[in-house]
């Protein structure tokens, strides 16, 4: 990877605030030098820190180069350090750039609280409730921008039975910060000052063994927040990593408490475990650790009936991987669900052929659908288009006509159901020649353009920007009361007849001056 030189960057100490304004900012971070210690003696370059130290790689002991960094990033980081503010790079964006690989986004940790970095930005959004995000935005992107924190005080005896955490809002060092998060391989720093990525917590040892190691105890940090444990699942699957054996047991014996998280999340993470291509491994791991029969007990004992790791269930998550390839966004969650239950309600089919009974596809759907979407707070928009894209499979099978097949072909659900489709055939040897003609009739349809990924709301056009509607002539109407409806109903009634009996255009222009005055002379004429 390509190095850029380092340059001189401007540390000017009269930059730092007065001491009116040192109330919000965090001290400083000067870390310390790295001790003599490390975990394995064939890694003495990576040693892991003590409590209070950190491992400190310069400029020349990493391949991390600010021309792979965002500039509206760098941005930020340079604003905020030009202002006298510790400013890193940190989270998933540094683990990326030292495994060479492209980030999907970049979040700077800084010392200035919420407030301060809105004064600092103008294009600055604050978000969050437990915890206030600085939203930083530059056209459709975000930089995610977070004051350092640290672990929430433990709640008092008999204020809250479990670790559960419901507040995390609590500011601290950058140490504390990279010791409160989920995984060694997350809490690496990068100094936008000195060029050097700073460990306080063994990340760089980890990476460099390819594992997944939980930061502090892991049976603690999985009860405190059980969605980490989605979250290990996750990077392990993707970055083709092992997870440590001490985190992996406490993820056997607390995979219960997932249920404990909260609904929108859960479906987040579901979702975001397809993303490069690395949902059947996330799912067998799912599967290994005990949470799939948590997340879906259905799809769980399927496996299990089926012949667990030769179960032909994990073909089909194979090719919905090859379908997605190794774009970073994950499918649209329309097609993830639908490529999950297929599988059960084929093999529902198949037992009732095999018994002489009648099956009924959009039943069964429903059946497992249903408590799934009231579970995890699916959108109505991604429940209904599963429905379809599951009943839609059977017209496939048999010939349509040429009126009928437009009218699927113009669905905006048509290309998820088609790529459901050739899934199935891949996974059961079937013939996909006969596709070719859908894919055809199907790109002669703009519904393939309006077909949203993953996370990107219907309607919603690929640059993130929502369309403006167009104005409307006039303005919008006053919505008016009964008594003002009545008002003017009695004053059209008692309009003057226009040789038809109809009250005249010019009447309804006039004032309501006008009209009495006209009331008026009318009333004195008929005297």
């Amino acid at each position: 990877m390509a190095e850029l030189g380092s340059t001189e960057v401007e540390q000017d100490d009269g930059q730092r605030r007065e001491r009116g304004e040192q109330e919000n900012r965090l001290p400083s971070h000067s870390p310390a030098p790295p001790r003599p210690h490390s975990r394995t003696p064939a890694l003495p370059h990576s040693p892991a820190p003590a409590a209070g130290a950190a491992v400190i790689r310069t400029r020349e002991q990493h391949n991390v180069s600010r021309g792979n960094i965002d500039p509206d990033a760098l941005k930020v980081l340079y604003h905020l350090s030009r202002q006298g503010y510790t400013a890193y790079l940190v989270g998933g964006g540094v683990r990326d750039l030292l495994l060479g690989r492209k980030p999907k986004d970049f979040d700077v940790g800084t010392d200035a609280h919420p407030q301060t970095i809105r004064r600092l930005f103008r294009n600055c959004f604050l978000i969050g409730r437990r915890f206030r995000l600085a939203h930083i935005k530059f056209g459709t992107k975000v930089i995610e921008t977070s004051t350092f924190r640290r672990q929430p005080e433990a709640a008092a005896e008999g204020e809250q039975a479990s670790l559960l955490n419901h507040r995390d809002n609590t500011f601290g060092s950058p140490e504390e910060d990279a010791r409160r998060r989920d995984f060694t391989i997350n809490g690496l720093f990068y100094d936008i000052r000195t060029f050097s990525v700073i460990d306080h917590v063994g990340g760089l040892e980890d990476l460099e063994r390819r594992v997944v190691r939980s930061i502090g105890d892991p049976s603690i940090r999985f009860r405190e927040d059980p969605v980490r444990m989605i979250r290990a699942v996750r990077f392990a699957a993707r970055l083709g990593f092992q997870i440590e054996p001490g985190t992996w047991a406490a993820i056997g014996r607390h995979h219960g408490e997932i249920l404990k998280a909260a609904p929108p999340r859960l479906l987040e993470e579901i979702t975001r475990l397809f993303a490069y291509g690395a949902g059947e491994a996330a799912v067998r791991l799912l599967w290994r650790s005990g949470l799939l029969g948590d997340l879906f007990s259905e799809i769980d004992a399927h496996i299990g009936a089926t012949g667990g790791e030769r179960s032909g269930y994990w073909t089909y998550l194979s090719g919905l991987d090859r379908v997605g390839g190794e774009r970073r966004d994950a499918p649209p969650a329309a097609l993830i669900f639908s490529v999950l239950v297929f599988p059960l309600i084929r093999d529902q089919a198949q037992r009732a052929a095999a018994a002489g009974q009648s099956f009924n596809a959009l039943e069964a759907t429903l059946a497992w659908l249903r408590p799934t979407a009231l579970r995890y707070r699916m959108p109505k928009r991604v429940f209904s288009e599963v429905l379809h894209i599951v009943e839609s499979q059977r017209r496939f099978e048999v010939p349509q006509r040429r009126f009928h097949q437009s009218r699927l072909a113009a669905q905006e659900w048509f290309p998820a159901a088609l790529a459901l489709r050739r899934i199935h055939l891949a996974a059961t040897g079937g013939d996909t020649a006969g596709l070719d003609e859908w894919e055809r009739l199907g790109a002669t349809h703009p519904a393939r353009d309006r077909h949203p990924p993953a996370g990107q709301g219907a309607g919603e056009p690929p640059g993130g920007r929502r369309r403006r509607r167009p104005r409307r002539r006039g303005g919008r109407r006053r919505r008016e009361s009964a008594a003002a409806r009545g008002d003017r109903n009695q004053e059209r009634n008692a309009a003057p007849d226009n040789e038809g009996g109809m009250a005249s255009r010019w009447w309804r222009r006039l004032t309501g001056a006008e009209r009495g005055g006209l009331r008026r002379g009318l009333s004195t004429i008929n005297h």
